[in-house]
C-alpha cells in the first residue's frame, strides 16, 4: 500500500468548519497529491489525516494505531482562527508547511525517505500553489484544424474546468470556464473521456453518459 493522499480536517469537527477549510485549502492539498512521489511507502499508508488547532479537553480521540490504511496526526499548535483570518496567499503558505511538517515527521518517525516529501512540498511552492493539467477527454479536432483542451485548474474556492480551443500552432481561438468551485472527485468522474459528435465535442462521464457538449463548428472556418 503506497500513499496517495493527504487530508486536513478541523479537530473541532464541524460541517460548516470542513466546508470552509476545503474551500480555502483544496487547491493547495489537489496540487500536492499531484506531486506526491509515487509507489512510496508509508508504512503502509495511503492516507494521512491531519487534524489543526488543539484537542480542546480531549474531545477529539486520536486512533493510536492505523485503520485501514489511514493515519491520523494532531497538528494542535495550528491556528485555524488565525489562518482563516490570513490573506489567501498567507493561507497558501502556512496550510502546506504544516502537511509537510506533518508528512516528514511521521516520516522520520516510520524511517521512509522524508527528502522525497519535502521535494513534493517544494514542487506546490514552485507551481505557486496552483496547478492546470489537461484532462484525458481532450480531443483533436478530425480536420487537425483545432484541439478542445479540457484543463483542470486547482485554484483557491475548489477545482475549475476550462475548455481551450487552439490552434495547432498553439493559438488560443476561445477559452471559456465550464465549471467553478468543484470537488476534484466530481471533475474526475464527469470528465473521463470525448467524443466527437459531427462538431460537437461530447465529454463524458465515468459510465460513457454525456455530462456537456462544446458546439466547435464556428472554428472550422475562424
Amino acid at each position: 500500500m503506497y500513499l496517495r493522499d493527504v487530508m486536513v480536517l478541523p479537530t473541532e469537527h464541524s460541517r460548516e468548519g470542513n466546508l470552509r477549510l476545503r474551500a480555502a485549502s483544496d487547491h493547495v492539498l489537489n496540487t500536492l497529491r499531484h506531486y506526491l512521489p509515487k509507489k512510496y511507502d508509508f508504512n503502509d499508508l495511503w492516507r494521512l489525516v491531519i487534524y489543526l488547532g488543539p484537542n480542546t479537553d480531549g474531545k477529539r480521540i486520536l486512533s493510536p494505531v492505523a485503520t485501514g490504511g489511514v493515519g491520523e496526526f494532531l497538528a494542535d499548535s495550528f491556528d485555524l482562527d488565525g489562518w482563516f483570518d490570513a490573506p489567501q496567499d498567507q493561507r497558501d503558505v502556512r496550510i502546506l508547511q504544516c502537511v509537510e511538517d506533518a508528512l516528514v515527521e511521521r516520516a522520520v518517525e516510520f524511517g521512509t525517505d522524508a527528502e522525497l516529501l519535502r521535494n513534493a512540498a517544494q514542487s506546490v511552492r514552485d507551481a505557486g500553489y496552483r496547478l492546470d493539467t489537461e484532462l484525458p477527454c481532450s480531443r483533436t479536432h478530425p480536420s487537425r484544424k483545432f484541439r478542445v483542451r479540457l484543463i483542470r485548474r486547482f485554484a483557491p474556492g475548489g477545482t475549475f474546468v476550462i475548455a481551450r480551443v487552439t490552434t495547432p500552432k498553439g493559438e488560443v481561438l476561445h477559452e471559456e470556464e465550464l465549471l467553478a468551485g468543484a470537488w476534484v472527485v466530481t471533475v474526475g468522474d464527469d470528465y473521463r473521456g470525448g467524443r466527437w459528435n459531427g462538431d460537437a465535442l461530447e465529454i463524458l462521464d465515468g459510465q460513457g453518459r454525456r455530462t456537456t457538449e462544446l458546439a466547435c463548428a464556428p472554428y472550422l472556418h475562424p
